[in-house]
């Protein structure tokens, strides 16, 4: 866990209270409210398909220099999930697409030598424009490949291997899909579902 010393709500020194079955950081000044939960983190990565082909792109940073995976990254605080996926689909190959539906997701809970946990959400998207390219700076190299060419590629990520496959046996539409119209929403909500 991170080391919160004040309260970043209205300035007062933190102290611990008990909540949710564990001591929490929290702030003791009357209603503020502030509690902190942990740290957290999302990520999303993008299946992107055109002619039963897969867009991959090789890392240019660790970890993982080197190998290949679909596109993906970090979701900014102020961002809404599918269009930060659709971002990192053009940010780090090149390729502008449209989210189509989301396929699964992995969560890591933390641990003493990473204390923060993290949710990846991984989409299928549809290509809508762009050839390939590396950014020169995250990746190294995109394509297009067959199932075949990535599987007989070098340092392919598990995680990676699993999305595609996932969105070459579901039809399109099959998992959950952006639902902005089920219900008045918030600014700033995304709502995924069946």
């Amino acid at each position: 866990m991170s080391q919160h010393n004040f309260c970043p709500r209205c300035g007062t020194s933190l102290s611990t209270k008990f909540d949710g079955g564990r001591e929490r950081v929290a702030c003791a000044t009357d209603g503020c409210g502030y509690i902190h939960f942990g740290d957290a983190s999302i990520g999303c990565g993008g299946v992107v398909v055109r002619d039963s082909k897969i867009l991959l792109v090789q890392r240019g940073i660790h970890p993982g220099k080197g190998n290949w995976q679909i596109p993906g990254g970090y979701v900014e605080m102020d961002e809404e999930i599918h269009l930060a996926v659709e971002r990192e689909v053009l940010e780090e190959a090149g390729v502008t697409a449209r989210v189509t539906d989301s396929l699964g997701f992995r969560h890591t809970a933390g641990t003493q030598e990473r204390p923060f946990s993290n949710l990846y959400v991984v989409f299928r998207l549809d290509p809508i424009a762009g050839e390939p390219r590396s950014d020169g700076d995250e990746t190294l190299d995109a394509g297009y490949f067959t199932m075949d060419e990535m599987i007989a590629k070098t340092g392919i990520q598990s995680l990676s291997l699993w999305a595609v496959k996932q969105a070459l046996v579901h039809p399109p539409r099959a998992g959950f899909t952006h639902r902005p119209a089920d219900f008045e929403m918030r600014a700033g909500w995304s709502l995924f579902g069946l």
